[in-house]
């Protein structure tokens, strides 16, 4: 078989789980990126978005934020006003401030030992980001080790990966494959677990226990994922 045949192959075959991933970063970044949109909002309450979104049978934690999440907003009509200030200022609280906060969003909080922002961790982040030439929209105004940036990096190169797939450059997404992996084990992994539980711990709202859940579940079914693709790639 030659080399083209097999690139062909190996194209088709990883495609559908490549865009499976696009969709969940895609998801997760808007999920902790920014205050809920309207948008945002009604997606989830008039598209099956949760309902579909990857790996939600196989993973304990996703499964149970989606159920979360779901209750949260058939219980609750999150577009008219009321409700609507409430689910922002859960977010407010727990990742934005003014006071204190129960779940700081950025690596360098977890494993810097001063807990200070733009440190080392965050250096290394930005590091990885400049190899794809990722730059944050609030550069140097937002520590680059911000989940949701974090989320939204892992979401640019998911989108590379499917480029590569369907150029059939399988050299160029074993490349990124490897670095998402990487970026995984040195980063999101290492803090974003007790990120979450922090998060699952003091949110007022079920929205935001669920989707801390998500988060954490799918990162580990990722690392489960990418592994498997390098394998196949």
């Amino acid at each position: 078989m030659s080399q083209n045949v097999q690139d062909d192959s190996c194209a088709q075959n990883l495609q559908p789980i490549l865009e499976a991933r696009v969709f969940a970063y895609d998801f997760l970044r808007r999920a902790f990126l920014q205050e809920p949109s309207r948008e945002f909002l009604t997606n989830l309450k008039q598209q099956p978005t949760l309902q579909v979104f990857p790996f939600g049978n196989e993973n304990k934690d996703i499964e149970q934020g989606i159920r979360k999440a779901q209750e949260y907003l058939g219980q609750h009509d999150v577009l008219q006003e009321i409700e609507y200030d409430k689910l922002h200022w859960d977010y407010t609280r727990l990742f934005i401030g003014p006071h204190e906060l129960p779940a700081p969003p950025w690596e360098s909080i977890y494993l810097n030992k001063d807990k200070l922002l733009f440190q080392e961790e965050t250096r290394r982040v930005r590091l990885a980001y400049l190899k794809y030439a990722f730059l944050p929209e609030l550069y140097q105004q937002e520590a680059d080790d911000h989940v949701g940036l974090e989320c939204d990096f892992m979401y640019q190169l998911s989108l590379v990966a499917c480029e590569k797939s369907k150029t059939s450059d399988c050299v160029g997404l074993r490349e990124v494959l490897q670095d998402q992996a990487d970026f995984l084990d040195q980063h999101l992994l290492r803090w974003v677990p007790a990120f979450a539980d922090q998060v699952v711990s003091h949110s007022s709202t079920e929205f935001y226990q669920g989707m801390a859940q998500i988060l954490k579940g799918f990162l580990h079914v990722d690392q489960i994922a990418l592994q498997e693709l390098l394998e196949t790639a």
